[in-house]
């Protein structure tokens, strides 16, 4: 009785403070309550947390308990609204959970699970406190019947290579982006891609019938983008171009309320909207969108799948008649659709087509990327107003309830910017070959890096083919030498010759120095270089049989080296990294290295790209294959360019990448005659054993001892692929689609990187670790692809020869 009198006085209350008595009503009854274990299924089930949340679902927030224990996740409302008492959710049945943001704080928790019935579910649950939130899903996911694969997908990768579609993609995005069909407040945003709504016949080959998607929705109409900055000019601080949103719960029911009517009865008290006002014409929303003051609403996913019943008033609602004494029905269709399914599918076809997919990325950096707030966002006329972006206020700082709760309001009907997830431009789609380094290179005929150039058949798995144990130490390194020769080095300071023909040891030489770590083969040179523990590099004539004189290169143990261009790239234990001249006649230039970069560790790992018949800022080098030049440093190593009769003269176009000690990855940029740091990357936990460029110099791939394989997009500076392998990763070669992986427990795998899947494995390639890899595979059309071959060594002191099967 005394809550049924609370409840009468504060329905004589005005709406704000009865508001806030129910607020402190319903308070006061949640923290008498408690979660009734009675309905907890298994007595042997222990209890892990119990706290207070709420169930989301659109445009409906549902008090409740919510019980985690060692087996299970319980929520019991404090109503019978639900169709059970209780939810129950099987740890063992959880597919994936997300953190999520609600009303802009972190706060919010969706889980996606296996249903009873073997159908998917979801549960959206917002907690109190973001620590609460942080806390549910660490006890969640430390409970061994958690079983949830984390293994991250290499989206971007796929996506990027045709793999995966358009829409996928942005399904994923607006996931990451905390956008969830449970939140109609965040609900998925899709782009407009289609402009013209007026022609009878819809023509996908021509790029008139785009929208253009480098420009937000509503800096298109040119007019009212120059009306819309005059009116900012007026406004007061904090100033914005676009007062509505394109993205809130009015606009997406607007869009979908012949299919869930009663969600707009809920928004509205109990009413549909005007006639007039309704989503009645696509071609007349595309003219609102593009030309209206207060209009700039992007499109909601169901515009692009099937069976587009929500431009059907399939449920025969009298939703009203309009001022032309018209019905509202079903939404009337451009000339050149015969039928909703008709409609949604050609929409479809054009967000898959070679024009969106080559400009959808720009459309990604204003939604979600770096184009999203800041001064990017005020260059890209994409700025709306200050309460849709997060951080924009803190409402548990907010002591007033009123206040409180206005805000409330108007942050869930007044639009969200999704979460920021990407911070530097976002990869472009390749609809066909990409225009990058590698078709620039083998136009001109001037690339002598053909390693880097050419894609391998698809290698399906290897067949040993022979099998030498001529060294007296492990073996440290190998490179093929003219084709058809293999050369291996070993701590026992030997070099030896195979012949890939014979399959037999061609020679054998004693180099007179201490331990090798490194070896290179420069393309059509007659030297090999060798990188040894002493400090030293030597240069070896095959030819003359016949040593030239040591290289004194660094001040502690050359550990590793890589050739590209002319160019030879030696790391070391002193943390530094010597950039030498290495013209593929006459071998190492000696006088000098012409720079040296710092990394502050001992260098584990070094590659290099250049090519001196580029530059770095011609229109189509290594920029537009997609290296960032962004954000980069404008000093150089500690000591500078060594070489003072070469400063500046370097004019050719390069990148340097090195692994550390420490896990961390760096990345030099070549630009006017200098190196300048371009990135570092905290690639790994422990030491970095591998970096390798692709051909077009876009991305890396890194290997390390904490287990990870990963790809890391060097324009966005994200991982696009990362993958635990169940072992060191000790050797690496790839092509730029397929990696092979040599391990720390001896096996040799294949991994196809775009589909995240392993082709195949030996897991006892060798006996101990897989020291080294190098790979001799002919190109598609080249003869016999039996002739490609890889070449391992190992711990074991043998070098195994590996025929490729396609």
């Amino acid at each position: 009785l005394s809550q049924v009198q609370q409840l009468h006085r504060a329905s004589s209350l005005p709406p704000v403070e009865q508001n806030g008595m129910l607020a402190v009503i319903v308070y006061s009854r949640q923290s008498r309550s408690s979660f009734d274990t009675s309905w907890i299924d298994n007595l042997q089930e222990k209890i892990i947390m119990e706290t207070v949340g709420n169930k989301i679902s659109p445009l409906v927030l549902n008090p409740g308990r919510i019980l985690l224990t060692s087996k299970r996740l319980y929520f019991q409302a404090y109503n019978n609204l639900e169709t059970e008492p209780v939810i129950k959710i099987k740890l063992s049945n959880i597919k994936r959970i997300f953190r999520r943001r609600y009303l802009l704080r972190p706060q919010g928790l969706e889980i996606e699970y296996e249903g009873s019935k073997g159908t998917a579910s979801h549960i959206y649950l917002s907690l109190t406190k973001p620590e609460d939130r942080d806390s549910l899903y660490n006890k969640i996911t430390q409970q061994d019947n958690f079983q949830v694969n984390h293994d991250e997908e290499s989206m971007t990768l796929k996506w990027q290579h045709g793999i995966l579609s358009n829409y996928d993609y942005l399904i994923y995005l607006n996931s990451l982006a905390d956008r969830s069909f449970n939140d109609l407040t965040q609900y998925p945003v899709f782009p407009w891609v289609i402009q013209d709504y007026t022609s009878t016949s819809l023509d996908l080959d021509s790029e008139k019938t785009y929208r253009d998607l480098t420009k937000p929705i509503g800096a298109i109409n040119k007019e009212r983008l120059e009306f819309l900055k005059c009116r900012r000019d007026d406004l007061p601080e904090e100033k914005y171009l676009y007062g509505s949103h394109y993205s809130t719960p009015g606009f997406v029911l607007y869009y979908l309320v012949r299919k869930v009517p009663e969600y707009m009865l809920c928004l509205q008290n109990g009413r549909f909207d005007h006639p007039d006002r309704m989503f009645n014409s696509i071609p007349q929303t595309w003219i609102n969108v593009t030309t209206h003051l207060s209009d700039f609403k992007e499109l909601v996913p169901e515009f692009y799948q099937q069976p587009g019943d929500f431009l059907t008033n399939s449920l025969g609602i009298d939703f009203g008649i309009r001022q032309d004494n018209r019905k509202v029905g079903d939404v009337l269709l451009p000339p050149w659709a015969s039928s909703p399914e008709d409609f949604v599918s050609k929409l479809r076809q054009a967000l898959e087509s070679d024009y969106v997919s080559k400009n959808l990325h720009h459309w990604i950096d204003l939604i979600f990327g770096y184009k999203q707030r800041g001064e990017h966002a005020e260059t890209a006329d994409n700025v709306f107003y200050p309460l849709c972006y997060e951080g924009s206020v803190d409402l548990d700082s907010i002591p007033d309830l009123e206040e409180r709760y206005g805000l409330e309001v108007q942050i869930s009907e007044f639009g969200q910017i999704p979460k920021q997830i990407l911070k530097r431009p976002h990869p472009q789609r390749y609809t066909s070959l990409p225009r990058n380094l590698v078709s620039e290179m083998s136009a001109a005929g001037k690339s002598e890096d053909n390693n880097r150039m050419n894609q391998w058949i698809s290698v399906k798995s290897l067949v040993r083919e022979s099998d030498h144990q001529s060294h007296k130490e492990p073996v440290s390194a190998l490179a093929i030498y003219q084709d058809h020769m293999v050369v291996s080095v070993s701590q026992d300071s030997q070099l030896k010759l195979y012949n890939l023909r014979t399959c037999s040891v061609e020679r054998s030489v004693h180099t007179k120095t201490m331990s090798i770590s490194s070896i290179i083969c420069p393309h059509k040179s007659n030297s090999i270089l060798l990188g040894c523990w002493d400090s030293t590099i030597l240069s070896y004539n095959m030819y003359t049989a016949m040593f030239a004189p040591t290289v004194p290169a660094h001040s502690d143990a050359v550990s590793c080296l890589a050739w590209s261009g002319g160019r030879l790239a030696s790391g070391a234990w002193d943390g530094r990294i010597r950039v030498w001249l290495c013209d593929k006649g006459e071998g190492l230039d000696g006088s000098g290295a012409l720079y040296e970069l710092s990394l502050g560790s001992a260098v584990t790992c070094v590659d290099i790209l250049y090519d001196e018949n580029l530059t770095c800022n011609e229109g189509n080098g290594l920029d537009e294959s997609g290296c960032s030049s962004a954000n980069t440093s404008t000093t150089l190593a500690d000591d500078g360019d060594l070489d003072d009769s070469d400063e500046g003269g370097d004019v050719g176009c390069g990148w340097v990448a090195g692994g550390t000690r420490d896990g961390e990855v760096y990345i030099w940029r070549l630009e006017g005659g200098r190196f300048s740091l371009s990135q570092q990357i905290p690639a790994h936990k422990r030491q970095v054993n591998c970096v390798l460029f692709n051909g077009n110099g876009n991305r890396l791939l890194t290997g390390g001892s904490d287990f990870l394989l990963q790809v890391h997009d060097l324009e966005t500076g994200t991982s696009v692929f990362r993958r635990d392998i169940g072992e060191e990763v000790t050797a690496l070669e790839w092509d730029g689609d397929q990696a092979i992986v040599g391990g720390g427990r001896g096996s040799i795998q294949i991994w196809n990187l775009f589909e995240n899947t392993k082709v195949w494995e030996d897991q006892s390639a060798h006996t101990g670790r897989v020291t080294c890899l190098t790979v001799q595979q002919p190109l598609p059309g080249a003869g016999d692809p039996a002739r490609g071959v890889l070449v391992s060594g190992g711990e074991d002191k043998r070098v195994i020869v590996w025929r490729t099967v396609t």
